[in-house]
């Protein structure tokens, strides 16, 4: 079976960081931190969030790659494998009481479909009857050693090579499987000021992707 990944970091298992359009102002600080940003390696960014105004104001977007444009993967064998990501979005903030209450809304999705090649070394053709190189040793002679009628089912679940033999009765398959990514990243602000010298906000965000990876031996119905 294929295994999923889940990840609720700001990282996210798409290896990306969503909500771009919900920022306001940004700080990067890289050295001589005060007390309040407490213990710190490297680095500390500090990110502002977009809040409400007197107008409504909004945006919507999408962007789109795939793989006509894409380079072929050193292992990729002909064609790069199938590539599809869309990115897309749209934000919304306006007045919930003029002059005084304000709400500013995000969302964007994250939809990728990968093609990534594998490599695994499996029995050759010949290991498939029981025939294999003296000891497993490159070069040698071939032996019949033949095949236990117990193993051969397990044996029968690996896949004929298409790759490089390495002459010790294993050589290598070469596959490409699909590894779909979706990620939805949801923030939500409301912001009240009291008087000219007090305010109050509050945030909500939410964030949650999921990537399902193949597994290292294909079977043929993960195989693209």
């Amino acid at each position: 079976a294929k295994s999923t990944e889940a990840n609720q970091v700001p990282g996210s298992a798409a290896g990306v960081s969503l909500g771009v359009d919900t920022v306001r102002e940004f700080r990067v600080l890289t050295n001589s931190y005060s007390a309040e940003y407490g213990r710190a390696a490297g680095g500390v960014i500090i990110a502002v969030t977009r809040s409400g105004t007197n107008q409504f104001h909004g945006s919507a977007f999408e962007f789109l790659r795939n793989s006509k444009l894409d380079a072929r993967n050193f292992f990729d064998r002909g064609a790069p494998p199938p590539f599809k990501r869309n990115q897309f979005g749209f934000t919304l903030g306006g007045p919930i009481k003029k002059d005084q209450t304000f709400f500013f809304g995000s969302y964007e999705g994250f939809r990728q479909r990968l093609g990534v090649t594998g490599i695994a070394t499996v029995p050759d053709a010949v290991a498939h009857q029981g025939i294999m190189s003296q000891g497993g040793v490159v070069g040698a002679p071939l032996v019949n050693v033949g095949v236990a009628p117990g193993v051969q089912p397990w044996l029968s679940l690996y896949p004929l090579p298409n790759g490089p033999n390495f002459g010790n009765g294993t050589a290598q398959y070469i596959w490409t499987a699909p590894q779909p990514t979706d990620e939805n990243y949801f923030t939500t602000r409301v912001d009240h000021t009291f008087s000219g010298k007090h305010s109050l906000f509050a945030r909500y965000t939410f964030d949650d992707s999921h990537r399902t990876v193949p597994r290292q031996l294909p079977f043929d119905k993960d195989v693209l």
